[in-house]
């Protein structure tokens, strides 16, 4: 088989510059694990056995890959613990949702049912902000129901994506998954690569109009995105505001703001804002990094990340204010940001892309409301609609509310930040294309045939 990358310790630097030289071998890679499909989609209990060795691997290398999420992802040590320790984990939900939605043999039964075929070699690309878990999050629920994978990790963390690699080869998984290394050239070799079946990647709406522009004339591609969202938290009159605040606070400044469902917006009523704003600007300096991995807080990716997002915050239209925070300030040589508390003062300022779009960094904007229907119909009409937060001490007035705004995720007093492996996932709107991840991401990579 070829190979698109070697399996030892590449530094990212090493990595990086291999890269252009692995797109040659896309098609021959591609066609292999086509051809090595058939057999591994046979038999589930063989798919059973080399995830749960390849879960095993995963924890016995869990030291590796922290030490790794914090040098090459700028990661603390914590978020760099959590995201080793929910590899393993996935492996265990994405099994038994997988292996349950392909059985081979169909039922003798007279009534309808569904066959699951799953649909052959599978493409996924990963985000730089969770470089292993999302991209083992789609991954696995692949191989889980039968597909090989064809894997591009985010160029922003090659070394990561080499000893990903390196991991799947010693579960003995490198025949039905491969690892390829590059940026936008990489992504579109392989959707040239007419034994695709499935793309599914995870990042920027940039990226997501890209693989739809390279898949057009392939309708017959299934092409699942998760694409960022903007995601608010709203506060009722009633709710807790101390808990709401340090809540709100996680989802917007853990991680340098750098999640996908990090809260974006807090909407408040009046008679509130005076106690939030108070709250979250002690909240804000429970965040503030210090430069080294054991701080409250990691970096921004790297430095072109860190200068977007001071260049972002710095120049702030004047209808919103920062009111904590400084973006310039610096952390030693660390790429690290100092979270921002921000707050509309003219509502001229949500026309205005520092609030309509998803800005990757650890800031956070107050927006006080007087009419609660109209902040929630401004809330439904958000273009970016991945996850939402309500604090109300009322579970009835939650789910009222819950109804009305159609976000791929809807919580109650906790952040927006933060989705459940075992339960389905994805974005509506601009935010995705509604193809649910995480517990039904099995359905992305399988054919549904009703026998009756």
């Amino acid at each position: 088989m070829t190979h698109l990358i070697s399996y030892s310790p590449w530094t990212a630097e090493e990595v990086t510059r291999i890269a252009p030289d692995r797109q040659e071998h896309a098609a021959s890679v591609v066609n292999q694990l086509a051809l090595n499909f058939s057999t591994w989609s046979r038999d589930p209990a063989v798919r059973r056995a080399a995830l749960e060795r390849f879960a095993a691997v995963l924890i016995e290398a869990r030291s590796r890959i922290v030490d790794l999420l914090v040098r090459e992802a700028g990661k603390n040590r914590i978020d760099a613990e959590a995201e080793a320790d929910l590899l393993p984990k996935k492996i265990a939900i994405s099994l038994t949702a997988g292996l349950a939605r392909t059985p081979q043999s169909l039922s003798q039964s007279l009534e309808p049912h569904i066959f699951w075929r799953p649909r052959g070699v599978a493409a996924v690309l990963g985000p730089f902000n969770f470089p292993l878990h999302l991209l083992h999050g789609l991954v696995i629920p692949a191989l889980a129901v039968g597909c090989t994978v064809i894997a591009k990790p985010s160029e922003r963390c090659p070394a990561l994506g080499a000893l990903y690699g390196e991991l799947l080869a010693t579960a003995g998984l490198d025949a039905v998954c491969r690892v390829v290394h590059g940026g936008a050239d990489v992504a579109q070799a392989l959707m040239a690569q007419p034994a695709i079946t499935t793309v599914a990647a995870v990042g920027g709406r940039t990226t997501g109009l890209a693989l739809a522009r390279a898949l057009s004339s392939r309708p017959e591609v299934v092409l699942a995105l998760e694409l960022g969202g903007v995601n608010p938290a709203l506060v009722l009159d009633d709710a807790d505001v101390p808990t709401a605040a340090v809540a709100i606070a996680e989802g917007a400044w853990r991680m340098a703001g750098q999640r996908c469902t990090a809260t974006r917006h807090v909407h408040v009523p009046k008679s509130l804002r005076s106690s939030l704003i108070e709250l979250l600007i002690k909240e804000c300096q429970r965040w503030v990094p210090d430069g080294t991995p054991n701080g409250a807080n990691g970096a921004l990716i790297d430095g072109a990340a860190r200068e977007k997002f001071l260049a972002t915050y710095t120049t702030a239209p004047a209808g919103i204010t920062i009111i904590a925070g400084d973006p310039a300030r610096r952390f030693g040589k660390s790429q690290c940001a100092d979270p921002l508390l921000l707050e509309v003062n003219d509502i001229a300022a949500r026309d205005h892309a520092l609030y309509r779009e998803e800005h990757f960094g650890p800031a956070l904007i107050v927006d006080t409301y007087d009419d609660l229907q109209e902040c929630i119909e401004r809330m439904a009409a958000n273009p970016y609609r991945l996850a939402s937060a309500v604090f109300t001490a009322s579970r009835e007035r939650f789910v009222t509310l819950a109804s009305q705004l159609p976000y791929g995720q809807v919580n109650h007093n906790r952040a927006t930040a933060g989705a459940r492996s075992d339960q389905p996932f994805g974005g509506l709107g601009m935010a995705g294309n509604a193809r649910p991840a995480a517990l039904a991401a099995g359905a992305i990579f399988a054919d549904e045939t009703v026998v009756w």
